[in-house]
């Protein structure tokens, strides 16, 4: 029987384990820092287990990995290359939803010495998003086209009918994690120039976009593109933009977040005893008295009937309701009062788009827009749309590599393996993840 080790019990894992063992037969070993935690999610399957497992406990992972055939890497990306080396040792190939870092690209040829795979970006975005676009580029040399630009989104968002709160969004996954990669700097091209992209000014940077039968967004650059340049064999001058979807008054709201400093996780504080308004207070340099929020209206250069002044009064920053936590960052603190508020109530649903637009020239001329959107909705009280897009594509993953279907070696992702698309979507098919295409055409008069 092959075994499967799962590093972390987070939002998305318990799909993964669904599939692995129900539909796959495998033995899963889940090795979290929480076991009750894990052991929740494994919900008492005969073929899954839970293990303790901090992080810091290198010699232990040692021997976990060398007790199983494979590793479903989804811990924080800090310990990726620690993971990626023992993998490398043991000679056992490892998958992650997560963003390649150039410390794993740089193990490439160690993993090829080794026979193993590891194999990145394996999720929604990054991972459906892929997938989508090499779709639409295959069709396209097919006629022989050339590609002008290519416009990529993705997105976890509450539902439409959900989309209930002035912040217009809720966690379908770990909190930090939304906001730590809400500051990484971002790289788009425009007609072949570069357009770089500050981590601090991302939501300086953000425009709307329209998608047929969803609406308008707001979108905000993702990552830097031209790591995929190669892979898709893009033209010198192609237009390429990746992008995350947010619902009309989120990158305002981020900015305002950033002035104030609320997503800085590095300096540690001490919160015993403070309150959100002492809090809120501290954050403008001000004292928590009456004209608190007249003061802090100022510091952000607005007044207090101002949508952001609303939606922080809303969500509690300015109540004398205790913090919890004794000490933290401001981030901590700040994801404190925001779960409070924008968590998924039980029935909710989230929902996850990936839309992708490709403008190409064929050789008579004529210009040729074609587009890709998936829409998958959450289950009420059951898993979220999230979960599933994040943890399906990694656990398919698995059963390929059992399967000896991706053959190849060394560190890739799915653009290094254009033929991964097919499978990986005909198989999500059956999971209710659908990609609708749909074209439009005009004639250039040249």
């Amino acid at each position: 029987m092959k075994k499967v080790l799962i590093l972390g019990a987070g939002h998305v894992t318990k799909p993964i384990v669904d599939y692995l063992t129900e539909q796959c037969g495998y033995q899963v070993t889940m090795a979290a820092r929480t076991p009750a935690k894990a052991e929740k999610i494994l919900a008492g399957r005969a073929l899954a287990k839970a293990v303790p497992w901090e992080s810091q406990e290198e010699q232990k992972l040692d021997l976990l990995i060398a007790e199983n055939d494979i590793v479903i890497n989804m811990i924080p990306k800090a310990h990726h290359e620690m993971v990626a080396k023992l993998c490398i040792k043991n000679r056992k190939s490892m998958v992650t939803t997560s963003y390649e870092i150039p410390a794993i690209r740089a193990l490439d040829e160690e993993a090829k010495t080794s026979g193993i795979l590891i194999l990145n970006e394996l999720g929604e975005d990054p991972g459906m998003d892929h997938f989508a676009t090499q779709m639409l580029l295959d069709e396209i040399r097919e006629e022989q086209g050339k590609v002008l630009s290519v416009h990529s989104y993705g997105s976890g968002l509450p539902s439409f009918a959900f989309n209930n709160n002035p912040m217009g969004y809720k966690f379908s996954w770990e909190p930090k994690g939304v906001f730590l990669a809400a500051q990484v700097p971002a790289v788009w091209i425009d007609r072949g120039k570069q357009i770089p992209i500050a981590g601090q000014d991302l939501f300086e940077n953000f425009k709307m976009v329209d998608i047929e039968g969803l609406g308008a967004f707001e979108t905000y650059a993702n990552k830097n593109v031209n790591r995929y340049v190669r892979y898709f064999d893009l033209p010198a001058e192609v237009t390429f933009y990746r992008g995350l979807l947010r619902f009309s008054g989120y990158c305002n709201n981020m900015r305002n977040f950033i002035k104030l400093g609320l997503l800085n996780d590095q300096e540690p504080l001490d919160f015993a005893g403070m309150t959100f308004r002492e809090f809120a207070a501290k954050l403008v340099g001000v004292a928590p008295d009456q004209q608190l929020e007249d003061n802090f209206a100022k510091f952000l250069n607005t007044d207090h009937l101002s949508d952001i002044m609303q939606r922080l009064g809303w969500l509690g920053l300015f109540t004398a309701e205790n913090i919890r936590r004794a000490q933290g960052t401001r981030l901590d603190a700040f994801i404190e009062l925001l779960l409070a508020k924008m968590s998924y109530a039980p029935g909710e649903t989230d929902m996850c788009i990936i839309h992708v637009a490709i403008v190409s020239e064929l050789p008579d001329g004529q210009r040729t827009k074609r587009m890709v959107t998936m829409v998958k909705h959450g289950d009420p009280d059951g898993d979220s749309a999230m979960a599933k897009a994040v943890g399906l594509p990694p656990a398919i993953a698995v059963n390929h590599i059992f399967e000896g279907k991706i053959p190849e070696i060394g560190v890739q992702l799915p653009p290094s393996l254009p033929y991964l698309y097919q499978p990986f979507m005909q198989e999500l098919e059956k999971h209710d993840f659908h990609f609708v295409k749909r074209q439009e055409k005009q004639k250039i008069t040249k």
